[in-house]
């Protein structure tokens, strides 16, 4: 296993599924690939201009967010590299898998209440339904 991606969104599930991620890297000297997607935003009541403001503040946060993580993954025996795109999150994961030609993906899943708490978000269901490879899920 030489290569694995890892999206990271900022939740508690991600941070949990980025020491799952870790932990496999390391075992494996793999390069982890961590990435966070800034999603496209979609509202018509907002402004070309408060899309892009909001989207540019989006764009900071992960930025720092992934700066974070960097620093954390840095005292680690093994290659990492954060990346940061824009677009429809389910997308954007399974295309950097596929471009990156990785042999596993880690994911959170969302947390739920209930009968609900069985389902997977609509991402992590997306991203394993369509990749090419394994996916690990962490709750």
């Amino acid at each position: 296993m030489k290569k694995i991606l890892m999206a990271h969104d900022g939740s508690r599930e991600s941070k949990k599924a980025l020491r799952a991620a870790l932990e496999i890297a390391v075992k494996f000297n793999s390069t982890l690939y961590v990435l966070s997607v800034v999603p496209e935003l979609y509202l018509t009541e907002l402004s070309d201009m408060e899309r892009q403001r909001i989207k540019d503040l989006l764009t900071e946060e992960t930025n720092r967010t992934l700066a974070r993580v960097s620093r954390s993954l840095a005292s680690h025996p093994i290659e990492h590299r954060t990346l940061v795109s824009q677009g429809v999150p389910a997308d954007e994961i399974l295309d950097t898998a596929r471009r990156l030609r990785v042999n596993l993906v880690v994911v959170g899943s969302h947390g739920r209440h209930g009968a609900r708490r069985f389902l997977l978000g609509s991402v992590s269901s997306k991203v394993v339904e369509h990749s090419h490879c394994p996916v690990l899920v962490v709750k």
